[in-house]
């Protein structure tokens, strides 16, 4: 995977100041959506460090030169450098691809943690939109989906977006497979996407991401004249958004919300 050709974060970060102890000041915060323990190793730091910057080829390249834990916050960065920087279907996809693949050698070779799990569901899903909900359920994505986010939920049980995201994929296989074929074939439900929406607001009622993400679901469901969408994407855009990936987020968000109310 070649970083060099990677779009920089146009955020401005100047304001976030990780040096030092202050990543350790801010972990918390940083991670209210998706909860991952501080880590003791210097360089596993640094990547997450470059990650909740912006600076993904560097959280990337780190990230892989170390290996073991240090591969979450690469995979992080690759994910979100796909999701929101990367605008060339053509590299786009393959990108979230070898997420996957990488996930997958992870999880093969023994890293536990709750967030390569989320992270490899989450590529997995970004992947499938791109391609289609019915092409993606036709390769399997919806078991393997569903079953990365059951083994995240397992280690992490209140972890806020791996609820959100399990809302996410409830809302679009009832979509997309209809109310009947959805619960029948995959056990997805509306209502199974309004619980885990809703835990996932109550786990991290300051996170940014689960508003969004329940946002997003519901225009899914019901179109873009569900009165509700709007109101979560007005919480949305009141909460503060701490590092680059949720400034991208709650950036998307205003253009989404702009467009609904034009």
């Amino acid at each position: 995977m070649n970083t060099q050709e990677w779009q920089s974060c146009p955020i401005d970060m100047h304001d976030l100041d990780l040096a030092g102890e202050g990543l350790r000041q801010h972990w918390e915060a940083l991670h209210q959506g998706c909860p991952e323990p501080f880590p003791d190793d210097p360089v596993v730091q640094d990547a997450w460090r470059h990650y909740h910057l912006g600076e993904f080829a560097q959280a990337f390249d780190k990230g892989m030169a170390l290996g073991g834990a240090a591969l979450v916050p690469a995979l992080f960065a690759a994910t979100m450098q796909a999701q929101y920087l990367e605008q060339d279907e053509k590299r786009r996809n393959p990108l979230f691809k070898q997420v996957m693949k990488l996930c997958e050698e992870a999880e093969d070779a023994g890293l536990a943690s709750a967030n390569l799990h989320y992270i490899h569901a989450v590529a997995m899903g970004r992947y499938g939109q791109s391609i289609s909900i019915i092409e993606a359920l036709a390769q399997g994505f919806g078991g393997r989906i569903k079953e990365q986010l059951q083994k995240c939920l397992a280690l992490s049980p209140k972890h806020p977006e791996a609820h959100a995201t399990l809302a996410g994929w409830h809302a679009a296989i009832s979509d997309q497979a209809g109310a009947l074929m959805g619960r029948m074939l995959y056990g997805a439900t509306q209502d199974g996407a309004h619980e885990h929406y809703e835990q996932a607001v109550d786990y991290a009622p300051q996170a940014l991401i689960p508003r969004t993400e329940y946002a997003r679901g519901l225009e899914v469901m019901y179109g873009d004249k569900e009165a509700d969408i709007c109101g979560h994407l007005e919480q949305a855009m009141q909460l503060k958004a701490l590092d680059a990936m949720e400034r991208l987020d709650q950036q998307a968000a205003r253009e989404h919300l702009a467009r609904l109310t034009a």
